[in-house]
């Protein structure tokens, strides 16, 4: 490249000359000389002899729709094909056009006029690619990936809402899990504890079933009338020796009234308004019984029950008592 301003006009016509002949285009002068294209079409003329006279002279006869497909080979911008031909830019566009339908760049041309020529993202995307060390695949491919780049955004939004949904229904199932883990523990302290009832039932069993192998063995006695008129006799005698002892009478009519009113919750009552009436004379006595009558002869009978089941069972603990003295002594 040349300095204009250090450079006199016949040395920078050399340099155009020298370029010319060495077959650089009309920009590439343009750049390095500074010059116009007439100056430099002026120059080609002024240097280039007869023929050239001749061929400029033909080149009237020339369409400019021709000579400028010309200048479009020699790399002519469209701007200075316009001002050489002095032609409209729309015609200067579709010489242009034509020009690269003619040398196969017709897919370039259709995507230039696509893009109304703004080729500055396109120059990026070569910077990039020269920069990252790309090639066109992964050109590709990453322009494949934006275009699915709202898809995935959407389908990550879509996973992450799942995702929140997982975590909050695994940290119910845990509390869940928990629970149900305490709960087994009270089962387990439940059955336990039901073990142990079923323990201790099960030994009242044997003893009730020991106490029903004694009665059974009580009961075989009675395997005679002379057997069961011993056993009354002997039933009788310890009647009469437990209603003959004034103590032990006493202590069983005591015992037997105190379990009447322990059984039938309604003699507390009866006995809580004997405590709670009026002050003690004759006639309140009277008043009381009159009013009390039907509860007080229910006592007297349940006591009476009570007497009876009490002195029954002294008798036949006594006679199961001889009776084993008699068997021990016999078998001594």
């Amino acid at each position: 490249m040349i300095n204009p301003f250090e450079q006199t006009p016949a040395e920078k016509e050399e340099y155009v000359l020298d370029m010319l002949e060495r077959g650089y285009s009309y920009p590439q002068i343009m750049k390095a000389c500074h010059v116009s294209p007439n100056t430099i079409s002026s120059i080609k003329k002024k240097f280039s002899g007869p023929s050239d006279c001749d061929a400029s002279k033909n080149a009237g006869q020339i369409s400019k729709e021709t000579q400028a497909l010309k200048l479009f080979k020699e790399g002519w911008k469209p701007v200075d094909v316009a001002i050489e031909l002095d032609l409209q830019p729309d015609s200067v566009f579709q010489i242009q056009k034509k020009f690269y339908q003619l040398i196969g760049l017709d897919e370039f041309n259709q995507a230039y006029h696509q893009i109304n020529g703004n080729l500055g993202p396109f120059l990026q995307i070569i910077d990039s690619m020269n920069r990252f060390g790309m090639n066109v695949e992964q050109i590709l491919d990453a322009a494949k990936y934006g275009n699915a780049l709202p898809h995935l955004q959407n389908q990550y939004l879509i996973l992450s809402n799942r995702i929140r949904h997982l975590e909050s229904y695994g940290y119910n199932l845990h509390s869940q899990l928990n629970l149900m883990a305490n709960q087994i523990d009270d089962h387990k302290r439940s059955l336990e504890y039901y073990i142990n009832e079923c323990e201790q039932k099960r030994n009242g069993l044997l003893v009730l079933d020991y106490e029903v192998k004694n009665m059974q063995n009580f009961i075989q006695n009675f395997d005679n009338q002379e057997g069961y008129q011993r056993i009354k006799k002997e039933s009788m005698e310890q009647t009469k020796s437990i209603i003959k002892n004034n103590h032990l009478l006493l202590s069983v009519t005591i015992s037997s009234t105190l379990e009447a009113i322990r059984r039938y919750p309604y003699n507390q009552q009866l006995l809580y308004d004997l405590s709670a009436s009026l002050p003690y004379s004759t006639s309140n006595q009277q008043i009381w019984m009159q009013s009390h009558t039907t509860h007080l002869l229910q006592l007297s009978e349940q006591v009476q029950t009570e007497i009876a089941e009490q002195i029954t069972s002294l008798t036949m603990s006594n006679i199961r008592a001889r009776n084993d003295v008699s068997e021990t002594s016999q078998m001594k």
